[in-house]
């Protein structure tokens, strides 16, 4: 039975590292694209209410009545609300894409490691090839040189 070389047997794991590497870098997108998102509904919801804001200072001597500055209030306060909310989801998300970084750093990690162990092993494995190939050379010209002298 032929024992494969060392950097044949590692293969398949090196491989499956990098392949691990490669999806935890999909779910890290996926987490920074999260966060962008959120970070764009919040500019939105502060845009609106600042443009809410504008449009009623511009109008308060209209509203006149007290009903109608009570319903202002009480939307720029849901308004605020979801803001707060915004800032909150904005938090997590960061939060969930620095452990998904993390993940996917170590996973690189362990990736390049495995890689560069096949490497040093196919490295190893050429320089003894090498030496074999010389070995035998040396073998076979010695043999020549010893049948040319009988």
């Amino acid at each position: 039975m032929i024992m494969k070389k060392r950097s044949k047997r590692l293969q398949p794991v090196a491989s499956h590292a990098k392949s691990q590497e490669q999806a935890a870098a999909r779910v890290f997108a996926e987490a920074q694209k999260r966060v962008t998102d959120s970070e764009q509904q919040l500019e939105q919801l502060e845009n609106f209410r600042n443009e809410y804001i504008q449009r009623y200072q511009s109008a308060s001597q209209q509203l006149g009545s007290v009903t109608k500055l009570l319903d202002y209030q009480a939307f720029l306060a849901k308004l605020n609300q979801g803001i707060g909310q915004a800032h909150n989801t904005i938090t997590l998300c960061r939060q969930q894409a620095d452990v998904v970084r993390q993940q996917w750093m170590q996973r690189r990690t362990r990736r390049r490691a495995l890689e560069s162990v096949v490497e040093k092993y196919q490295h190893q494995e050429t320089k003894h090839a090498d030496y074999q190939e010389q070995m035998e050379l040396e073998e076979f010209t010695q043999q020549i040189f010893h049948r040319s002298q009988n």
